[in-house]
């Protein structure tokens, strides 16, 4: 009987590993996408198959958010509005924050790539609530830009959120510092954006095609749309250093599997 339950704690632990491993494997594949992304220079474009464009966004048709926050400025005309609302609720190891609302708006934009402008057909981008923009596979946007609270934090979350221990990557992000009710904490709700504005840098991927108004890019099933924002560099080294520790915790896990299934066997 011993032996047994042996058995099944070291599957899984194996399988738990295997799951982190997975997973460590899937951001690998992001880190070569952004690399691709970065390394795009500019050289002309040829029509008829996979492409890379680099440069300022000229937007001919502004994209109109359904939520623009509340700290929102005018500035030049948006080709891109990626926005998130998170709210941070208990969960039975801590509180946590999670993606309550989001959406992805889209308008019409070129990139003007060296002496070529690209009108880029990104419609194929747009997400309703139930997909957040800033982990979509086909969006590398960093972190979000822009932050603001939807209401009032509390003189202890106030002190540590100045002071960046609080935030969502900072030492006690999981601690709660105000009374919670139920399942959702008093700790306000909080909107993110990144919004990419005519003038602004881009990097878009896709199949280039031409038309009678110029070159297109778009997606395909074989070659999806994918763009990218921000510095990629940053990126890139965000995403290793994930893969590296989700690399090293899957091994443990699947080593103390097998460590354990030897002991039980023997």
């Amino acid at each position: 009987m011993v032996q047994v339950v042996a058995l099944v704690f070291a599957g899984i632990f194996i399988l738990f590993g295997g799951v982190v491993l997975s997973r460590a494997g899937e951001l690998s594949d992001r880190s070569e996408t952004i690399s691709e992304l970065a390394s795009a220079g500019d050289e002309r474009v040829e029509p008829g198959g996979e492409a890379t464009v680099s440069g300022p966004v000229h937007v001919l048709e502004p994209a109109s958010p359904a939520r623009t926050g509340p700290e929102s400025n005018g500035g030049d005309a948006p080709a891109l509005w990626a926005w998130r609302v998170r709210q941070k609720e208990n969960a039975p190891n801590g509180s946590r924050w999670r993606t309550a609302e989001s959406e992805l708006a889209v308008g019409e934009f070129a990139v003007d790539h060296s002496w070529d402008r690209v009108r880029v057909d990104a419609t194929t981008l747009a997400t309703d609530a139930d997909g957040d923009p800033f982990d979509s596979p086909e969006l590398f946007l960093g972190d979000p830009e822009t932050e603001s609270y939807l209401g009032d934090l509390g003189p202890v979350n106030r002190f540590f959120e100045r002071t960046g221990l609080a935030g969502e990557d900072g030492v006690v992000s999981d601690l709660e510092f105000n009374v919670s009710v139920g399942g959702k904490t008093t700790m306000p709700d909080k909107y993110q954006a990144t919004v990419v504005r005519d003038g602004d840098e881009l990097v878009v991927q896709g199949e280039l095609t031409e038309t009678a108004d110029g070159y297109v890019l778009r997606g395909t099933d074989e070659t999806p749309l994918v763009i990218a924002t921000g510095s990629l560099e940053d990126q890139r080294e965000q995403v290793r250093s994930s893969v590296r520790l989700r690399r090293a915790g899957g091994g443990v896990f699947v080593g103390i599997g097998l460590l354990v299934a030897v002991l039980a066997v023997l």
